[in-house]
């Protein structure tokens, strides 16, 4: 294996960089210092617009485009414009702006900027024009306000594609959704240059499915400082919550530093009343069991970082991120019916990430990526029902190290043709154990555990790219896989396509497949038992696989604005975790199963306006039929289906311009759904926010609401072939938050590249 991985990356290495299609520049001002986020938009001679950029900070600009005559216009508030033509150059040096003579009567221009366009396949938003337009004040909150985007649980999807993978520069995140989340919402918003979003990303991202690329801006300069900022956050919710963080970053020419530090302190409550008809014996025993619980934890997030840039194309960067969580405890404490029980876990988890990655000028990207994840942790669990009385400890543990490489290279040929290939490699061995301690002496030995898994993924990928003049373009990728685990060793196939057709610039159409993998986490797969409470607990599926999803979305988008979508998805052994009761005991068994598939198809339209100069609304609506199967279910099996409706609207109103204070109202409504054996009720949302700046925009103070009518959390309920209970939430998703954040030395948070511990824990 290790004689594949160094002939692949030597091979690599060996190719030399062909002539690239581009046409790049630096605009300077008079004084020849480089002139930062000026304007440059490329016409073609008749005046057809082909594309348009923003200067980073070394005033640099580069158009993936290769016109035999263009012309270019150079815009700047604080200079005069310029526009030269061109006739087949790529480099066309340096441009030079003259400041702007401001002794004018006033002049007024407005102009409003393109939603979205269409570019190599991918759907390009605007993150400076949509953040103007709302109170957010960081990237995550950005990716919460992109069209089509839906915030559930904490996890980030793309309407009628599922879940979305959040990427950065192109390159794939390797952490949990959770750490992702909090390392994206302190990075500012004006970091962020534009976010690319592909329902079927090309396999060159290492990546498959729908994926929302952040394309960071550059934070390179002439002349080194150190930045920085601090903030503090406080949120009340049932019981009070509070972070704070501090970062520090060194910019040079070419060295940049960032040592980051947060601290987030976390107490949530939980709380749901189960209500369950049991037939056991041919007799139906209702149980009824009312459980409340919380959740407390401090996790200490520390992050360092060296970006080295050897040349202007070639770039070095070595990382160490971690993540300690010291004194975890989770109580449930459980009273019905049935029994009165008490859980309690306590335990320490933590992560450790080092990270090399190299990308060189003639297209090659490799890179080692290593993580070491832990966590034991001790179960106290007593349960009384009638006059049995049960004690026990459970001791669990789980330590995972995983090592991932990856080598990839892109090459650009004669025309309009483009070529990406590569390798990405991954290794994971996990240990976990349960032991079983009982307080009275009997003995639990039955239930002990110790396994270990040998995970290996070997993948293979390639693409072509070609552009078909102005209006037509073509992507087109597979990746080929062989992956192994505990007796399942399958090779397979993943085809991806994108074809963007813009007849004009008013009308844009996008067509795009794709194939995808999805992996249970490591606990489920685990031939465990833990108890919940006196009735539930529980029970690994060691007979888990991996699920195969296939995905069409057609887009239309009208006047770069108006977005009209039909998309069709087939997921095939899709897994999940569901609740049945027993048929041998008075027990309620949660579980992670494989269904058979799960289908949807639908609609989507997007639709924002404006209501004068203060108010900006976006209007998303969607309709999909949803249909979930699984014959062998527990003998019984389900074929779930139901038309599901999302509807939200996000509204932004602009109070003061000096002081800046907006204030942001967002509604979201969705109508009943199903989850397996499931049927989901409806949920409505309403979330408020008030941001005030001040300090030359460097001292930001916000209050929001979220859920403010504590009424996004759905509740459950099966009755099906001698299934009958119900499930109904109590969660506190209802919060208030006060933060305050300043800035200095020209902040901007340095690039985290992403840990992934989503299969990790239990």
């Amino acid at each position: 294996m290790k004689q594949i991985v160094i002939l692949t990356v030597s091979l690599l290495l060996a190719v030399t960089r062909l002539a690239a299609q581009e046409v790049k520049g630096r605009v300077m001002d008079k004084d020849q210092q480089p002139i930062e986020g000026a304007t440059v938009v490329m016409q073609t001679p008749d005046s057809v617009f082909v594309d348009g950029v923003v200067t980073d900070s070394l005033g640099r600009f580069v158009f993936h485009r290769d016109l035999k005559q263009y012309r270019l216009i150079f815009q700047h508030l604080l200079y005069k414009s310029v526009v030269k033509e061109y006739d087949a150059v790529g480099d066309v040096g340096v441009v030079v702006m003259d400041g702007q003579d401001y002794a004018l009567g006033e002049v007024v221009i407005s102009a409003e900027r393109p939603l979205v366009k269409a570019e190599n396949g991918v759907l390009t938003y605007d993150v400076e024009a949509l953040s103007e337009k709302t109170t957010v004040s960081n990237a995550y909150e950005a990716l919460t306000r992109l069209p089509g985007v839906l915030e559930q649980g904490g996890s980030l999807s793309l309407i009628g594609a599922g879940d979305a993978t959040v990427i950065l520069n192109g390159r794939p995140s390797s952490m949990s959704v959770e750490q992702l989340a909090s390392l994206l919402k302190s990075m500012p918003v004006g970091n962020v240059e534009k976010a690319e979003v592909m329902y079927s990303a090309p396999a060159k991202y290492r990546v498959r499915g729908a994926v929302i690329n952040l394309v960071l801006k550059d934070r390179k300069s002439e002349e080194a400082f150190v930045r920085g900022e601090v903030g503090a956050g406080f949120t009340q919710g049932e019981y009070t919550q509070g972070n704070g963080r501090l970062n520090l970053s060194f910019v040079g020419r070419k060295v940049s530093a960032d040592v980051l530090y947060s601290a987030d302190y976390v107490k949530r409550q939980t709380g749901y009343d189960f209500i369950s008809h049991h037939t056991l014996g041919g007799m139906v025993h209702d149980v009824v069991q009312y459980n409340t619980g919380l959740r407390r934890k401090m996790t200490h997030n520390v992050r360092a970082s060296l970006d080295y840039q050897i040349t202007e194309d070639d770039n070095l960067n070595l990382a160490y991120t971690a993540a300690v969580t010291p004194n975890i405890k989770t109580v449930e404490n459980s009273t019905g019916t049935l029994s009165e029980s008490s859980n309690v876990r306590k335990g320490d988890e933590q992560m450790h990430n080092f990270n090399l990655d190299y990308t060189a000028r003639w297209g090659m990207n490799v890179g080692l990526d290593y993580t070491y994840y832990s966590y034991p942790s001790v179960q106290e669990f007593g349960n009384r029902a009638g006059n049995v009385e049960q004690e026990f400890l459970a001791d669990s543990r789980q330590r995972i190290n995983r090592w991932n490489v990856y080598a990839g290279q892109t090459h650009t040929l004669p025309q309009d043709w483009s070529l990406n290939y590569g390798i990405n490699f991954s290794f994971a061995q996990e240990k976990s154990a349960q032991l079983y301690h009982s307080q009275e002496g009997e003995d639990m030995s039955s239930l002990n555990s110790d396994t270990e898994l040998d995970e290996r993924t070997y993948n293979f990928y390639g693409g072509l790219e070609k552009a078909f003049g102005e209006r037509l373009s073509l992507s087109l990728s597979v990746a080929g896989e062989y992956y192994r685990l505990a007796g399942y060793d399958q090779w397979a196939v993943y085809p991806s396509m994108q074809l963007n057709y813009i007849p004009s610039s008013s009308h844009i159409f996008q067509l795009s497949l794709s194939s995808d993998k999805a992996y249970p986490d490591y606990w489920s797969m685990q031939d465990a038992t833990s108890y919940l409470n006196g009735y539930a607990k529980v029970v690994g599926n060691p007979g888990l696989r991996p699920s195969t999803d296939y995905t069409a979305d057609l887009t239309y988008i009208l006047k770069s604005k108006y977005i009209f979508s039909l998309h069709y998805t087939h997921v095939k052994d899709l897994f999940a975790q569901l609740a049945y009761q027993s048929p041998n005991e008075l027990t309620m068994i949660y579980q992670t199963v494989n269904y058979d598939y799960e289908q949807n198809f639908g609609l989507s339209v997007i639709v924002p306006f404006t209501v004068g100069n203060i108010w900006n609304s976006r209007l998303t609506l969607d309709g999909s039929y949803f249909r979930d199967v699984c014959k062998d279910y527990h003998a019984i099996g389900f074929d779930n289906c139901v038309w599901r409706g999302i509807a939200m609207l996000n509204n932004t109103i602009r109070l003061s311009s000096k002081p800046t204070i907006s204030l942001e109202l967002n509604g979201l409504y969705v109508s009943p759904s199903v989850q397996g054996n499931y049927d989901l009720s409806s949920i409505w949302k309403v979330d408020a926010g008030l941001k005030w700046t001040s300090a030359n925009q460097k001292a930001e103070l916000r209050l929001t609401g979220n859920d403010l009518f504590n009424s996004a959390t759905p509740d459950a309920r099966v009755n099906d072939r001698g299934q009958r209970f119900e499930i109904n939430q109590h969660a506190d998703s209802r919060s208030f938050s006060l933060s305050f954040t300043y800035k200095f030395g020209g902040y901007e948070t340095e690039e985290h590249k992403k840990v992934d511990t989503s299969r990790f824990g239990y």
